[in-house]
């Protein structure tokens, strides 16, 4: 009997994989969670590992007393049950306002939607509609219905969507309206005319605003194309609910989906990451089960679960009470996102879009993902695994080295630094061919910087770090709170600072100027294509070690002594380091952008001591100081971003530095 209720909630291979290490069974009362009525307990499976003893997790059981009114629940069975799904998405409609749908002007122009009771497409400026994140796959039959300009008028007459010529996944969604009492439903390969490239365009860039405006959203977490269907609306599903009387207990499994399940392709999918986050409310399709998601509550098709709130940092959501600034929840949405795959790689922004927009005001600019605002820290990603050979694409292709974009597909994801940010060291410049100008894409008037920022660069300047900087530091006779008031007495902000010291020039350099860095313009702009960053910074070459205990390499001196370290695991990189051909004396040619603040660790006493500054009192800086470093490869004219690394501002000066003009592809 408990063999069966194991056997609903992991496959038989796994079952067969707690067989084979004679693996014994424990249920967990210490941590149990009350119900109404009974209690909910978890299982998990012992077992010896080498010299340690494992668990782990196997089904989550519901128990109670088989004469309670919980004998008379129904399982979960072939097919939905709508009744108790229906109350939990009512309550929310009725009591959660702040669940409601996005205001209903950001729709954008020819907005279409399907007529569910007159099966047709109709178009509308504002509705209410239910829209539909769902696979489209690989299944491709010219039978199945697409909007096309070929295709749109007769879609528009009454009957226009014969239920024969639709895919699945649509024709399921729209009998789920029909069940909800809803009329519109949005789904976008009959809602956007796919050949028409300037519908295409104005409907994908406001892709945001339809799934932050829709009543809710239905999410078909389930199959690997659009033909698959709906599970437990347009076919049966298997049931893997059971229950059984134990002792007088009635004991039954609470449905959850098993892990590593080919064919739940959607949440390893792009474009569906920013249709789940956007939404307000997601109606749930899964193989075994059906449940509702909103802002507020969790409500299940499964009446055993206890699950009754959303927890903010597993549930899909916008923004989390973690989050401090716009970059954060930038920074956490796109390692989920990255870690997702496109068919098409030149999708990588347009299925991010939506995300961006909600986070930053939607006129704010974006260059190749990373936004203007932003830019000096969004610059500071890397690949978590980078398990990859750097991609040496021929520029204007759109998914250059330096933007994250270069890593979709790749099976990896991006995170970022976790160290202050206190300013750039570089200005980027883009050609901007439409207005004949190169652009500061980060000299935006809205950048700032973390805390004690001007102490930070105060003293990279002093160290030779900015171009023809004039500013010098002498803390052997003054301190650091003297040190800011000085800062301040010359520049009042960051973007007075950046203007004057970083920049050193116009914002905008008409071509065919020579500013005062540049001295051979002219002679690159003919290689600034789209996607290409020019900017003069400081390089130098450094060696890289293994780690000695870990995955990953570290930035030595000429004597091996560790002063920096490369970011994530690098592992194609460190093939190469590690390689027979290699040898502790290669150099590895860096670039240096930005300063930033490593915190100091608890046990870290000579680091404290050796990396860190001083002022006449003694007083050390909170955060050590050190320099943002790209690590780049060349090829012809062009410069390509390989990872990304870090070297304390004390070691970096005594590099032997060189400026230089670099295009960044």
């Amino acid at each position: 009997m408990v063999k069966r209720l194991i056997l609903n909630a992991i496959n038989s291979a796994q079952f067969s994989d707690l067989e084979r290490t004679r693996s014994t069974l424990v249920l967990d009362l210490a941590n149990w969670q009350e119900t109404e009525p009974g209690f909910v307990a978890e299982v998990y499976a012992q077992y010896s590992d080498g010299n340690e003893t494992s668990f782990t997790w196997v089904v989550d059981l519901h128990i109670g007393d088989e004469d309670e009114e919980v004998f008379h629940l129904p399982c979960v069975g072939e097919i939905v049950s709508w009744n108790h799904l229906k109350r939990g998405i009512i309550r929310c409609y009725e009591s959660h306002q702040e669940c409601g749908g996005h205001t209903k002007d950001k729709l954008p122009q020819g907005f279409r939607v399907i007529d569910v009771f007159r099966r047709c497409i109709v178009q509308k400026t504002v509705c209410d509609f239910i829209a539909l994140s769902y696979v489209w796959g690989l299944d491709l039959r010219p039978s199945l219905l697409t909007a096309t300009c070929a295709t749109i008028e007769q879609m528009k007459e009454e009957g226009g969507l014969p239920a024969s010529e639709m895919p699945k996944a649509i024709e399921d969604a729209m009998s789920v309206c029909l069940q909800l009492g809803e009329r519109f439903l949005w789904a976008d390969r009959l809602c956007i005319i796919q050949d028409d490239a300037d519908d295409k365009k104005n409907q994908i860039e406001a892709m945001g605003d339809i799934y932050l405006s829709a009543r809710l959203v239905l999410v078909v977490a389930y199959g690997d194309s659009m033909h698959f269907g709906i599970p437990g609306v347009g076919h049966r599903r298997s049931i893997f609910q059971h229950h059984e009387n134990i002792a007088g207990l009635q004991v039954t499994n609470v449905v959850k989906e098993v892990e590593g399940d080919p064919l739940a392709r959607w949440s390893t999918r792009g474009w569906t990451y920013q249709e789940a986050i956007l939404s307000k409310r997601r109606l749930y399709f899964t193989n075994v089960r059906a449940f509702f998601e909103c802002g507020q509550s969790i409500f299940h098709e499964d009446q055993y679960n206890p699950e009754k709130v959303r927890n903010e940092f597993t549930s899909h959501g916008l923004l989390i009470s973690e989050d401090d600034s716009p970059f954060e929840a930038f920074a956490r949405h796109l390692k989920n996102y990255t870690s997702r795959s496109l068919t098409y790689p030149s999708d990588a922004y347009h299925a991010f879009t939506g995300i961006s927009k909600a986070l930053y005001d939607p006129r704010e600019p974006f260059s190749n993902g990373l936004p203007y605002i932003d830019f000096d820290r969004a610059l500071r990603w890397y690949a978590d695994i980078g398990d990859y050979t750097t991609s040496l694409e021929t520029p204007g292709v759109g998914l250059p080295s330096w933007s994250w974009s270069s890593v979709m597909n790749l099976g990896d994801h991006v995170a970022y630094q976790n160290t202050k940010l206190y300013g750039t060291l570089v200005a980027w410049y883009q050609n901007n061919v439409t207005a004949n100008v190169l652009e500061a894409i980060n000299s935006h008037k809205g950048t700032t910087m973390d805390d004690d920022w001007q102490i930070y660069m105060a003293i990279a300047c002093s160290e030779g770090c900015v171009a023809k900087s004039y500013f010098t530091v002498q803390l052997q006779t003054g301190n650091f709170s003297n040190l800011r008031e000085s800062f301040n007495s010359l520049w009042q902000d960051y973007g007075m600072f950046f203007e004057r010291m970083i920049d050193k020039i116009p914002v905008a350099i008409k071509n065919g100027q020579n500013p005062p860095l540049f001295s051979q313009i002219n002679d690159c702009l003919e290689y600034l294509k789209p996607g290409v960053l020019l900017t003069r910074t400081q390089t130098g070459f450094l060696r890289l070690a293994k780690e000695p205990r870990k995955s990953g390499l570290r930035i030595v001196d000429s004597k091996g002594a560790f002063v920096g370290g490369i970011c994530g695991d690098a592992v194609q990189l460190e093939k190469e380091v590690t390689s027979f051909q290699s040898d502790t004396s290669t150099l590895f040619e860096f670039i240096a952008i930005s300063v930033s603040g490593k915190p100091i660790m608890s046990d870290a006493s000579e680091e404290r001591k050796t990396k860190n500054y001083f002022d006449v009192n003694g007083n050390s800086l909170t955060m050590l100081p050190i320099i943002n470093l790209l690590l780049i490869s060349r090829r012809g004219s062009y410069a390509y971003r390989r990872g990304l690394g870090w070297i304390y501002l004390v070691d970096w000066v005594r590099v032997n530095r060189e400026w230089k003009a670099i295009m960044l592809a």
